[in-house]
């Protein structure tokens, strides 16, 4: 692989990416959406729990079962990592969701501008193309859900008045997910999305077929919170090694599927 030649894909994807105003707010609304609902519902049962010991704990014995350390917490304290642990995952969706648009847009989109075939009339190959192109999308997104997660921590450590709920974000599992597997999963999702895209000639199409790649981390989420699964550090390094492996297989797949010739001479 030249690596020069793939950084000189990204520079230009990157400049097309600065200049459309519509990719800027596919990269930045998401994580702002999704890091200001997360933090009002805290606020919000900050004020409505507090630190409240009365409740129910039967109601959370599937969860209990699972992690048995929180018997010994407030109900209060109970609710709220069920919460936070729930809008977690929702991190995990933004480097699935972000990347998408611009993923459509790098082969549709500049198909539909003609600033494709230039491209691929150059000596480059067609699996430095993909990846330049894949990693022009994974980068922002990455990037805006690091951010956005800071924001979380950070703003969230005001507003969580329970030192154990708050330590719970700390756990070694959302580090492992934020700081690989996020990227995994944006790779995966950015994979998907150029494949969807060298067939079809919409945009909307691409993101309309690849919005349900987000299905299984909302299954995920809702089965942790239902007691039926525990999401821990082995689970998320298990997820990471299975998403890398896809990330390879999807990859190799798309470089045989992208027909450059095809494109070149109907994409007209």
């Amino acid at each position: 692989m030249n690596i020069a030649r793939v950084l000189a894909v990204v520079r230009h994807e990157v400049q097309e990416i600065l200049k459309s105003r519509g990719l800027m707010m596919a990269i930045f609304l998401p994580p702002l959406l999704m890091t200001l609902i997360p933090l009002a519902t805290v606020a919000f049962l900050g004020r409505a729990i507090g630190t409240e010991t009365s409740g129910d704990m039967n109601d959370l014995g599937p969860l209990l079962q699972l992690m048995p350390e929180l018997r010994d917490w407030q109900a209060g304290e109970v609710v709220m990592f069920i919460v936070l642990n729930q809008f977690l995952v929702f991190f995990l969706m933004m480097p699935l969701i972000i990347p998408m648009s611009i993923a459509a847009q790098s082969i549709v989109g500049e198909k539909q501008s003609k600033s494709l075939e230039p491209l691929l009339a150059t000596p480059i190959k067609t699996g430095e193309l993909l990846f330049a192109k894949a990693l022009s999308a994974v980068l922002p997104a990455v990037l805006a859900t690091w951010a956005a997660f800071l924001i979380f921590l950070i703003v969230g450590r005001f507003l969580i008045e329970s030192d154990r709920v708050y330590n719970a974000l700390l756990n070694p599992k959302w580090l492992i997910g934020m700081l690989i597997l996020a990227p995994l999963l944006s790779l995966l999702s950015v994979s998907l999305a150029l494949i969807i895209s060298s067939r079809v000639n919409d945009t909307r199409a691409v993101q309309q077929i690849g919005g349900f790649i987000v299905l299984p981390i909302v299954i995920l989420g809702v089965a942790q919170t239902a007691g039926l699964i525990l999401l821990n550090s082995f689970t998320f390094i298990l997820g990471a090694g299975i998403v890398a492996a896809l990330d390879v297989i999807i990859l190799r797949v798309g470089v045989s599927l992208f027909q450059r010739e095809k494109i070149l001479t109907q994409w007209k």
